[in-house]
């Protein structure tokens, strides 16, 4: 008999690694997940461009030591499921949680995101400790387990890492063979049968791969930083930095590539990791979360725990389902349809979940909420329902939440776990729900539920009968609810919808129809008038040359002709003129305003004529002027006068088509009662059947009644107003644009209006923190505050406060010195700015000499970023130039910002600083509102170039007009 036992090669890591993991930002939640068993109360994914990439999740948690390292964090499988719970781990204060990982596998799942990785941690009170691993070693499968060596250091200082590093480095090489000892021969024939396997299918080595990575050193301060334990900003903690990261990480560092493909992958990163925490619980959880994108000096937010659709927004939604279900099946809990909260219901199942044995289904709560689509069929308003359709595109769909966290990859749009769309796609109406039009959650919990395991791969719950029991009591619950309450079918529905529809239907049809008259008249009117628009303005520009010539000539028979030309074309000008345009134009807009300049012109060339006109009379004219007046007066009077004749006949005509409009419906509603009442007259009456037919006959007349009045009363109102002289077409024009533009803004307003009522919420602690923190920096040692970094962090702390200044009343502590600022640190900070869309853009910054030369004393952190939104602006427009150039200048004491675009449309003028105005595509039209409203609390002003303003380059000219210009230099 021989005796055996298992070995276990290298590929078992990656196979417990990388192997389990569905996809990356699954990789990412289970080191979230870590961080929170460590009892973290913060945690964070930083992304910092550069060559190679690199990542880093960091936590404030619990930490490790190199004991930590050695004896759990590198052994496969540790014991930690059967520890004894009893002994309490270091919770800081927080309140005791229920472990998340299962396997102890999560910190494995580094190896999907980098090919390597160092992991720095730091227990309160203890030193830092460090392994580096990479995880390219566990590809090959002819490597024993036992033959890798991983280096674990513990040092006191963070300063210390950097000299520890080159030692930890050499001893990966050292798995890489070439040592003159048995371990080294069995690596070296490892790597030699793993070069040739993969030589031999065309592949690059991965032994090469390992090699070149360790060449240089892939980490620097400036990742190292950013982790706040080795800034010294808190006691304890890991930071797990992933070298050389995966694709869809590195894809955030390079904004220049733009296709589909890397849009969706973006987008499947903010859905993931957006709603890591559950958002509809009520007992938030003390752990908070964000994505965050370094590149260059610059960082910004990709995702974060404050960008969530919460139980807030869920229930202000008009059909809510929010209850639980209880160890038999049974929900209870709230249901809202169509806006009418109905209280508290109960769902009974047709089949109980059993109650015993493995896969038993405990408690757990499920909430769902949704809107109707259709703006007639739902009781929101417009604006609601466009804020709740941008909120669907980014936070629908059904999570699943266990103990507070999330359950991948449940919320996804491919994760239909309940089936939704399955069953609309059998009657829409009659199931209701949509998984990407519904926002709700399942929440379970381990305790509870301990049969609702994980996938080995993370991706989804184990099918087994508790998940399958849980999906047809939510499944039936729906289904319920559809049928009782917001479906097709539903007596609800049916009572409700009707009302609703014929509150707006009539107005609605009414406006809508008015407005796509107005656009196809439009349409038509250019159609039918651009040809004789051009030649009239042709005739008009002949017409003032021939005058011209005949004036030096003195040929008063050439005058005589050219006036009367003139006459008939100056009758013609009203035709030609555009109708009012309204607010919306969409693809008639670019020929409307074509047609309105070039009818400018056509006027601007009567005018001329007309003064030439006047100047040949005068000059060649009879001896007697006043002939010449009078005959110029009769001229006038008759083409006024065959103008008013021109309008009462078109008028006389459409009164009288009105009148027999009117008259023939008059007719009809004459014989309304007569057809409704006459034949309970030739019924037999009886002394029991009397009182209903009188009630009959005084219902007929009532709803007769209404009809009538809603149907004459609006033409005797109309008429009225159009014998009291009010134009009801201009009325109406009006109120329309002026209906779209409050729409939009209101619908803008929506959006920005929670941010206002946080910042008025949390004002107080803001004002207190700002001096906090002001009291706190200027504490700092002066060799810190003489630093570069200091600076950068002390302005833009600055910067923030203006900020908030302009979003709230709240006073903001500390006064804010004025600086002196030259044009020459505007011109080096918007050429740093500005460089790479300068460049990739291909457009010309010209920042002249005496623009470098002013000098103005006020806030930085006001006056830069009018220039960032000028610039950024010009940039914009003038690419879409062939040639593409910017300029800033100053002249005559003005400031000058310029580009070569096509400058701003006379028509968009008085609404060029508004807020929300914009006409860039994407853009939130805001940027010149901030800039004119952050100018003037300086006392500075900002306008679009008048005509007596300088004009540097043929499209759009802003001039700034400072307050006290120190000094120009020459």
């Amino acid at each position: 008999m021989r005796e055996a036992a298992f070995q276990t090669r290298a590929r078992t890591v990656d196979h417990l690694g990388r192997g389990q993991i569905a996809d990356a930002p699954t990789a990412v939640s289970e080191l979230w997940k870590n961080a929170y068993d460590a009892y973290a109360s913060y945690v964070g994914l930083y992304i910092f461009d550069g060559a190679p990439e690199v990542a880093a999740v960091v936590d404030d948690g619990c930490g490790m030591s190199a004991d930590d390292f050695t004896e759990r964090w590198l052994v496969l499988g540790t014991e930690s499921k059967f520890s004894d719970s009893s002994v309490p781990a270091e919770t800081f204060g927080l309140t005791p949680r229920e472990r998340q990982g299962e396997k102890g596998i999560g910190r494995l799942s580094a190896a999907y995101l980098a090919p390597a990785a160092l992991v720095l941690s730091k227990k309160a009170g203890a030193p830092f400790a460090a392994v580096l691993v990479d995880w390219r070693l566990f590809e090959n499968p002819y490597l024993n387990l036992d033959d890798i060596r991983i280096p674990v250091e513990e040092f006191a200082a963070p300063s210390d890492l950097m000299e520890r590093l080159p030692a930890m480095i050499d001893l990966i090489r050292s798995n890489l063979g070439g040592a003159d000892d048995e371990r080294g021969r069995r690596l070296s024939a490892a790597w030699q049968r793993f070069d040739a396997f993969e030589q031999s299918h065309g592949s690059y080595t991965t032994k090469n791969a390992i090699a070149q990575a360790w060449a240089e050193l892939p980490i620097g301060e400036r990742h190292l930083n950013e982790w706040p334990v080795f800034a010294g900003l808190a006691e304890h903690g890991t930071g797990f930095f992933l070298l050389g990261v995966h694709y869809e990480l590195a894809q955030w560092t390079r904004p220049d590539v733009q296709n589909e493909e890397i849009e969706a992958v973006r987008e499947r990163w903010r859905q993931t990791l957006s709603g890591f925490t559950d958002p509809y619980s009520s007992n938030k959880l003390d752990f908070s979360y964000e994505v965050l994108l370094y590149t260059g000096s610059r960082s910004s937010r990709i995702a974060s725990d404050t960008d969530v659709f919460g139980f807030d927004d869920l229930w202000a939604l008009e059909h809510v389902v929010d209850g639980e279900f209880d160890e038999d099946g049974v929900f209870r809990g709230r249901i809202k349809a169509f806006g009418r909260d109905l209280g508290e219901r109960t769902y009974v199942p047709k089949r109980p979940p059993p109650k015993f044995g493995r896969d038993r289904l405990g408690p757990f709560r499920f909430c769902i909420a949704a809107a109707e689509q259709d703006p007639l069929k739902t009781t929101h308003t417009a604006n609601q329902l466009a804020i709740i359709k941008q909120q669907q595109d980014k936070h629908a769909g059904i999570t699943f939440y266990r103990d507070g966290l999330r359950v991948m990859p449940y919320g996804r749009p491919e994760s239909d776990v309940f089936e939704l769309e399955e069953r609309r796609g059998r009657h829409a109406g009659r199931y209701y729900w949509s998984h990407r039009r519904s926002f709700g959650r399942v929440a379970i919990s381990r305790g509870q539920n301990p049969s609702l395991r994980d996938k080995a791969g993370r991706e989804g719950l184990v099918d087994n009968r508790a998940f399958r029991e849980m999906k047809a009591l939510v499944s039936g619950l729906l289904i319920e609810v559809a049928f009782k309450y917001i479906g097709s079918d539903a007596d609800l529905r049916n009572e409700i919808l009707p009302e609703l529809m014929a509150r707006n239907v009539a107005a609605r049809t009414a406006a809508e129809k008015a407005r796509t008259k107005r656009k196809v008249g439009l349409k038509g009117f250019l159609r039918k008038q651009r040809g004789a628009l051009d030649s009239r303005l042709t005739e008009a520009v002949e017409l003032a040359h021939e005058l011209e010539q005949a004036t030096k000539l003195g040929d008063r028979e050439k005058v005589a002709l050219a006036a009367a030309r003139l006459q008939d074309i100056v009758q013609e000008r009203l035709v030609l003129k555009p109708p009012a345009a309204g607010g919306k134009l969409g693809d008639v807009e670019e020929r409307y305003r074509e047609y309105r300049d070039q009818y400018k012109a056509f006027v601007a060339e009567l005018d001329r004529a007309s003064k030439l006109l006047a100047g040949a009379q005068a000059k060649l004219g009879p001896t007697d002027p006043k002939e010449v007046l009078t005959r110029s007066f009769s001229s006038h009077q008759a083409t006024l006068a065959n103008r008013v004749d021109g309008y009462m006949k078109e008028a006389d005509q459409q009164i009288e088509a009105l009148r027999g409009i009117w008259r023939q419906r008059a007719e009809e509603d004459r014989a309304k009662y007569y057809q409704l009442s006459r034949p309970l007259l030739e019924e037999d009456i009886e002394s029991l059947s009397l009182v209903r037919m009188l009630n009959l006959l005084d219902r007929h007349r009532m709803d007769l009644e209404e009809e009538f009045a809603s149907t004459y009363e609006p033409l005797v109102k109309s008429l009225q107003q159009l014998a009291e002289g009010i134009d009801l077409d201009s009325a109406l024009a009006v109120v329309d644009d002026d209906r779209q533009i409050l729409e939009d803004k209101v619908n803008d307003l929506n959006a920005v209006a929670q941010v206002g009522i946080t910042v008025e919420i949390i004002g107080h602690e803001l004002e207190t923190l700002d001096a906090e923190v002001r009291r706190n920096l200027s504490r700092l040692p002066d060799e810190i505050r003489r630093s570069t970094a200091f600076k950068l962090a002390y302005d833009a702390h600055h910067a923030l406060t203006e900020r908030l200044r302009f979003l709230s009343p709240l006073k903001v502590a500390g006064y804010r010195a004025r600086e002196t600022i030259t044009g020459r640190q505007i011109a080096d900070y918007l050429g740093e700015f500005f460089a790479q869309s300068i460049s990739s853009n291909r457009i010309t910054l010209t920042i002249t000499d005496a623009f470098r030369g002013l000098t103005i004393s006020d806030v930085p952190s006001r006056i830069y970023p009018v220039y960032i939104n000028l610039v950024n602006n010009a940039v914009y427009w003038a690419s879409q130039a062939i040639d593409r150039r910017i300029t800033l200048d100053l002249v005559d004491g003005l400031v000058v910002v310029a580009d070569s675009g096509p400058g701003v449309d006379v028509d968009d003028l008085h609404r060029l600083f508004e807020l929300f105005f914009t006409k860039k595509r994407s853009g939130r039209g805001i940027g010149l509102y901030l800039a004119r409203a952050n100018l003037a609390v300086a006392g500075h002003q900002i306008r679009y170039a008048r005509e007596e303003d300088p004009h540097v380059l043929p499209g759009a000219n802003f001039i700034i007009e400072f307050k006290g210009i120190l000094n120009v230099a020459s």
